[in-house]
C-alpha cells in the first residue's frame, strides 16, 4: 500500500472521526438546547402554579376575613385575588403543551368560576344577614321598650296583666339571645331556645288578649302582634341564613381544597417534577452518548481531542449538577445562595434566570411577611376598636339593663310571687355575669398593660389576673436584662402569651401554669407551659383550620423573625416556646425589616 493511499486512508479516517465528532457535538448542542428550553418551560409553569396556589389562598383568607369583619376592603381583595388567579390560569394554559395539562387548566377554570360564584353568594348573604340583624335588633328594642314602659305602667295592680306583659318582654329578649347566639355559634339548642321563646311570647300574647279592657289596649295588642310577627320572621330568616352561610362556606372551602391541594399540589406539581426529572435524564443521556462517541472517535486522532471532549463532558455535567443543586436548595427553602456558573452560554443564562427567580421569590416572601405584619397590626387595631365599641356600647347597655332590673326589683319585688321573684333574681344574676364577661372580653381585646407597665410587669400582671380567675398555681419568671425592645415586638410577644394562656384556659384543664420571659446572649425567650391534658402536636400541620390559635402564634413569631416551637403530649401538658434573636428586638427591626 502506497504512502499516498495510506495518507488518503488516514485522511479519510481522520475526516470520518472529525465528522463523528462534529455530529456528536451537534447532537449534544441540540439536546442541551432542547432540554434547557424544556426546563425553562417547566420552571415557568412551576412558578405559575405557585402563584396560582398563593392567590387562591389569599382569596380564601380575604373571604374569611370579610365574613368575620364585614369590611369592604376584604371583599375587594377577594375579587382581586380571584382575578389574578384567573390570569395565572390563562398563562398556564398558554404554557401547557400536553392534553392532561389543558385538562387541568380547564379544571382550574371551573374551580375559579365556582369559587367566584360561591364567594359572591356568601358576600351577598353576609350583607343581607347584617341588614336583617340590624332590623331584628331595632324591632326587638322598640318592642322591649314599649312593653317595659308604656304597657307595664297601664295596670300596675293587675297581676295577670303584669304577668302577661312580663312574659312577652322576657320572651322577646330570649328571642334576641337565641338568634345572636345561633349566629355566633350554630347550635341546635339555640334554635330550640328561639322556638321556645316564640311559643312563650305567643302564650303571653294570648293571655294579654284575653284580659284586654280598653280600646287602647286592643290597639296595643295589634301593634305587639305585628312586631312579634316581624321578629319571628326575621329570626327565622337569620337562623336559616346562618345555616345556608355555613353550607356555602363549606362548599367554598371544598372548591379551594380541590383546586389547590388536589389539582395544583396533587397533580400539576408532581407532574412538573416528573417532567423535570425526565428532561434532566434526557440531558444526562445526551451528554453521555456524545461523550462516548467523542471518546471512541478521538482515540485515532490525538490526546488533545480526547482531553477536549472529556473536558466538555465534565463541564456540562458540572453545570447541570450545579443547576440541580440550586433547584434542590430552592425546594428546601434556601433562597439566599445563588447558582454560580461562569460564562454567557445557555447554562450561564439559565443560571442568571434561575437567580432572578430566586430573588423574585425571596422578595415575594418578604412582601408576604410584611403583609402579615401589617395585617396583624390591623387586627390588633380592630380588636382595640371593638373593645372600645363594646365598652361604650354593649357594656353600657347591659349595665343600664342591670340598673333597670334592680329598680324593677325595688318597685315591684314585694308584689311578685316567689317564682316570678326567683326569675327576676336569676335575670339580675345573669346580667351581672354578662357585665363581668363583657369586661373580661374587653380586657382581652384591648390590653393596656404593656403600654402602661412595660412588657415584663404587664405580662406578670396579666398572668396573675388570669391565674387568680382560674384558680391556677402560677410560676412567673421575667428577666429581660434591660433589653431595648421595639413596641411592635412587645405587642407580638404579649399577644403570643395571651393566645397561649387562652388555649390553656379553654383546653388544658390544668391547675398549674409557668410563664418565663428571659434573655441570654443570643435571643429573647418566651415560654408558656402547663401540666394539663395535652394533645398530639402532629395534628397541627395536618389540619391547620382546626388549630388557628396555634398557627397564629407561629405566624406572629415569624413576623418578628422569631421561631415558635409547640410541644405537647397527651396527658403530660403543653409547652409553647418562642425565641427571637437579639438583633431583631430593636425598633429598626419593626415591620420585618
Amino acid at each position: 500500500m502506497s504512502l499516498r493511499t495510506r495518507l488518503i486512508i488516514f485522511v479519510l479516517l481522520f475526516g470520518s472521526t472529525v465528522l463523528v465528532n462534529v455530529s456528536a457535538v451537534i447532537y449534544l448542542a441540540r439536546s442541551i438546547s432542547q432540554s434547557l428550553n424544556a426546563i425553562e418551560l417547566i420552571r415557568q409553569r412551576q412558578l405559575v402554579t405557585v402563584q396560582m396556589n398563593a392567590h387562591l389562598r389569599d382569596a380564601e383568607a380575604a373571604l374569611y376575613r370579610y365574613q368575620i369583619n364585614g369590611e369592604a376592603g376584604f371583599k375587594i381583595q377577594f375579587h382581586e385575588q380571584l382575578e389574578r388567579f384567573s390570569s395565572e390560569i390563562a398563562q398556564y394554559r398558554l404554557l401547557a403543551s400536553q392534553p392532561n395539562e389543558q385538562q387541568w387548566a380547564s379544571e382550574l377554570e371551573r374551580a375559579h368560576q365556582q369559587a367566584l360564584t360561591t364567594g359572591n353568594d356568601l358576600i351577598d348573604l353576609h350583607d343581607k344577614q347584617s341588614a336583617q340583624m340590624d332590623s331584628f335588633i331595632a324591632t326587638q328594642s322598640e318592642l322591649s321598650a314599649f312593653l317595659s314602659s308604656e304597657a307595664t305602667s297601664s295596670r300596675p295592680d293587675n297581676p295577670a296583666y303584669q304577668a302577661s306583659v312580663a312574659e312577652m318582654h322576657e320572651a322577646s329578649r330570649s328571642m334576641l339571645t337565641a338568634v345572636t347566639g345561633y349566629l355566633a355559634s350554630p347550635d341546635e339548642t339555640k334554635r330550640g331556645q328561639f322556638t321556645d321563646a316564640v311559643v312563650s311570647f305567643q302564650q303571653g300574647m294570648n293571655d294579654f288578649s284575653s284580659i284586654i279592657q280598653t280600646q287602647k289596649e286592643k290597639s296595643w295588642a295589634v301593634d305587639i302582634l305585628s312586631r312579634f310577627n316581624q321578629l319571628k320572621l326575621l329570626g327565622t330568616s337569620l337562623i336559616g341564613g346562618r345555616d345556608l352561610q355555613q353550607s356555602l362556606y363549606a362548599n367554598f372551602i371544598s372548591i379551594v381544597f380541590n383546586a389547590g391541594q388536589q389539582t395544583i399540589v396533587g397533580k400539576i406539581q408532581p407532574y412538573e417534577t416528573s417532567r423535570f426529572a425526565q428532561e434532566r435524564q434526557a440531558l444526562l443521556n445526551a451528554v453521555s452518548a456524545a461523550s462516548m462517541a467523542s471518546i471512541l472517535a478521538t482515540v485515532v486522532i490525538s490526546v488533545f481531542a480526547i482531553l477536549f471532549m472529556f473536558q466538555l463532558s465534565r463541564q456540562v455535567n458540572s453545570r447541570v449538577t450545579t443547576l440541580l443543586d440550586g433547584a434542590a436548595r430552592v425546594t428546601a427553602g434556601n433562597l439566599e445562595e445563588p447558582v454560580t456558573i461562569p460564562g454567557e452560554d445557555e447554562f450561564g443564562r439559565l443560571a442568571v434566570s434561575f437567580n432572578e427567580m430566586m430573588v423574585g421569590l425571596s422578595s415575594r416572601e418578604e412582601r408576604l411577611r410584611a403583609l402579615i405584619g401589617r395585617l396583624a397590626h390591623i387586627q390588633d387595631e380592630e380588636r382595640r376598636l371593638i373593645g372600645l365599641d363594646l365598652h361604650d356600647g354593649l357594656t353600657q347597655l347591659i349595665i343600664s339593663a342591670n340598673m333597670h332590673l334592680n329598680a324593677l326589683n325595688s318597685q315591684i319585688g314585694s308584689k311578685l310571687n316567689a317564682q316570678s321573684l326567683q326569675s327576676l333574681d336569676v335575670s339580675r344574676t345573669l346580667v351581672k355575669q354578662a357585665i363581668d364577661e363583657a369586661r373580661r372580653v374587653i380586657s382581652e381585646l384591648r390590653p393596656t398593660m404593656v403600654d402602661d407597665l412595660g412588657l415584663e410587669q404587664g405580662l406578670r400582671q396579666y398572668v396573675n389576673e388570669i391565674c387568680e380567675e382560674r384558680h391556677w398555681k402560677a410560676e412567673i419568671v421575667t428577666d429581660t436584662r434591660g433589653l431595648e425592645i421595639a413596641p411592635a415586638v412587645q405587642a407580638a410577644i404579649f399577644r403570643i402569651a395571651q393566645e397561649a394562656l387562652t388555649n390553656v384556659r379553654k383546653h388544658a384543664h390544668t391547675e398549674r401554669v409557668r410563664v418565663e420571659l428571659t434573655a441570654d446572649d443570643q435571643s429573647l425567650m418566651l415560654r408558656v407551659q402547663d401540666w394539663g391534658q395535652g394533645f398530639d402536636a402532629n395534628f397541627i400541620g395536618q389540619d391547620e383550620a382546626q388549630h388557628l390559635g396555634l398557627v397564629s402564634m407561629k405566624e406572629r413569631a415569624q413576623m418578628i423573625n422569631g421561631v415558635c416551637t409547640i410541644t405537647s403530649e397527651v396527658g403530660r401538658g403543653t409547652r409553647v416556646e418562642v425565641r427571637i434573636p437579639l438583633e431583631f428586638l430593636t425598633p429598626r427591626s419593626e415591620h420585618g425589616k
